[in-house]
């Protein structure tokens, strides 16, 4: 058989097979959404006003998560996603877990982060600090401001990490460094170091994640971004890094 033609079966094969796996997940992301409305619609008609709150609220999380375009969204967005999965924490948990929000950044909308920073931090939090709490468990967020920085806090009263641990995991944030696997599965999820690095490359590395932890007591994760508007393009930030 020509070999020409071999190759042309094989990438038609494969952009059939590419065509097939983008159509079935939007089939399916379309199928989940409808079927959580049709839920919803249904609740609300019977009076179950809370359950139709509900699952609207786990809708709006996974539309934002899954569905919205781009890598840079407001702060104001990313924390009304991170209200959405609190509150479908807190009904899970009940009163085993309380959360805050308190800012000085008046104008959330305005600047820029890197989408899902937020809630994968507070889920750290929930899964390796507070979930085996009965009672008493705390997150807390704070945003701060400086001339050119924004500041984020995520703080819970949960175990906290030992600190030759911290110290690796902060080293490693320092350093653009992935962690090994060993620490991951000691106390850290691989996401924080995403997190880390996308931040890293977006706005260079003197802005990253840091991490403070005292056993017992709880941990903060400390969040540095450059106080940049929404509408600015990362890449012009990137430019000026290169020529100051």
């Amino acid at each position: 058989m020509d070999r020409s033609y071999e190759k042309a079966c094989s990438i038609e094969n494969t952009l059939s097979d590419r065509n097939i796996d983008y159509l079935s997940k939007q089939i399916n992301t379309h199928f989940f959404y409808n079927t959580l409305d049709s839920i919803r619609g249904r609740a609300y008609c019977d009076g179950a006003y809370f359950v139709a709150d509900m699952i609207e609220t786990l809708s709006a999380f996974f539309r934002y998560s899954i569905s919205r375009k781009g890598n840079i969204v407001s702060i104001q967005d990313e924390l009304q996603n991170l209200n959405s999965y609190m509150k479908i924490q807190m009904f899970r948990f009940g009163d085993r877990i309380q959360y805050h929000v308190v800012t000085e950044l008046k104008n959330l909308e305005q600047y820029q982060i890197p989408k899902l920073t937020l809630q994968p931090i507070v889920e750290n939090s929930i899964i390796h600090g507070i979930e085996h709490y009965e009672k008493g468990g705390k997150i807390d967020v704070q945003i701060e401001e400086t001339d050119s920085t924004v500041l984020i806090h995520v703080r819970d009263n949960g175990i906290g990490i030992k600190k030759e641990i911290l110290d690796q995991i902060n080293y490693n944030f320092e350093n653009n460094y992935f962690e090994s696997a060993e620490l991951q599965e000691k106390h850290l999820n691989i996401a924080l170091n995403n997190i880390n690095n996308r931040i890293c490359l977006l706005y260079g590395t003197k802005y990253h994640l840091h991490i403070f932890s005292t056993q017992n007591l709880g941990t903060e994760v400390q969040i540095t971004l450059p106080k940049l508007p929404k509408t600015k393009r990362t890449h012009d930030y990137e430019r000026t890094l290169t020529t100051n």
